[in-house]
Formats: structure tokens, sequence, C-alpha cells
């Protein structure tokens, strides 16, 4: 049985056939044992972290890429439903790369009549990808992130010596680590959007 108590205020009883205590150790554990299957219930590259799974297709093809999507889509949505696990409709996109030759507006999603919404950026693993793979966001986002860490260390050189200086850039999150994280993807991007990166850098 389980209820809901919001200060004096408590609901009725209610009958659960399944339950795990949320914010327990082994709920997590339990959860990604009872969805490791999902990359077998389509033809889908399947990226998981927790309860995040991206799903990825290719196709030469526009056309058959839509229809083979929505058939996988509905493939795995009817596997969650199997195991008493629902897709929420809300909060899953899609987003669709180098579509030079075509509108991705053109390229719609629907399942259980829920249109699945097209999206031109998405942020995975604190990377943000965008649908030209331009990287131009997250070189944007790390720009910002600079931009306020050289703020920081222009206060403290006042304050401090070269040394702890050194510490506060490599070890404390300010600037080495937005700079090194997983740099050899988005560090193919055009020298054009690393120019202020390249400022602040000389700056320090």
């Amino acid at each position: 049985m389980q209820f809901t108590q919001i200060g004096a205020f408590k609901s009725s009883n209610k009958r659960t056939s399944f339950e795990v205590a949320q914010g327990s150790v082994y709920s997590l554990f339990l959860f990604l044992i009872y969805i490791s299957d999902i990359a077998k219930a389509s033809s889908f590259r399947t990226s998981s972290f927790a309860d995040d799974i991206n799903l990825h297709m290719t196709n030469s093809c526009f056309n058959v890429l839509q229809t083979t999507v929505k058939l996988e889509l509905c493939q795995i949505d009817h596997r969650l439903r199997a195991n008493k696990l629902y897709l929420n409709y809300k909060k899953t996109n899609f987003m669709l790369l180098n579509s030079q030759k075509h509108n991705p507006t053109s390229f719609k999603i629907i399942i259980n009549n829920h249109s699945i919404s097209p999206e031109d950026k998405r942020k995975y693993l604190d990377v943000l990808l965008d649908n030209k793979l331009s990287w131009k966001p997250h070189v944007q986002k790390v720009k910002t992130q600079l931009s306020r860490a050289c703020g920081v260390l222009t206060k403290l050189k006042h304050y401090t010596t070269q040394s702890p200086l050194k510490v506060v850039y490599n070890s404390l999150g300010l600037i080495h680590p937005y700079l090194n994280y997983l740099i050899l993807n988005w560090g193919h991007a055009s020298m054009q959007l690393f120019s202020l990166s390249l400022s602040y850098k000389i700056k320090l």
C-alpha cells in the first residue's frame, strides 16, 4: 500500500503491484537491468545514460529513413508498454543531421497519435550537438564559461601568486576541464569559432 503525505494532508491508500523505494541504492540498478534489452527491440544504434536513451539511424534515402524510423520507434514503444514502461512523448525529440537536400520540417514522426517534435540542437553528456555538426552552440557555451572564469582569475591575481592561479586553471573546473572535455570531437570546429577563446587564453 502507498500514500502521499504533505504536512498534515494525507492521501488515501492505494495498492501497488510493483514497488521500488525511490532514491534507494538499488532502484537505479534494477531500472538499468529492466531496460538493458531495449537495444534488441529495434535496429537503432543505442546509447544510454541512466534513463536518457539516444537512438541513432542512418540511411542515404530520405524517405526510407523516415519510414524506417517510424516503424522502429513503434516497436520500441510497444516493447516499453509490454514491460509496463511508457515513453514520455513531450520529452522525446529527434534531430536530423546533414539535411542540406531536404527540409527538416518535412520529416515528421508520429507515435500513438503523438507528434514527436524536431530540434536543431540537443545536449548530451554536457555537450551541445547541432544538426549541422558545426559545434557552434557548444563552442559558444565554452566561450561563456571561459569569459566567467577569466573574470574570476583576473580578480584573484591581485591577491595571490602565479602558482595558486595555475591550480585554479587546471584543477578547479574553471578553464582547463572545459577546454579538454571531448575536445577531440568539438575541436574540429571552424577556427573562426575559436577566435574569442584564443583571446581569452592570451589574457592568461
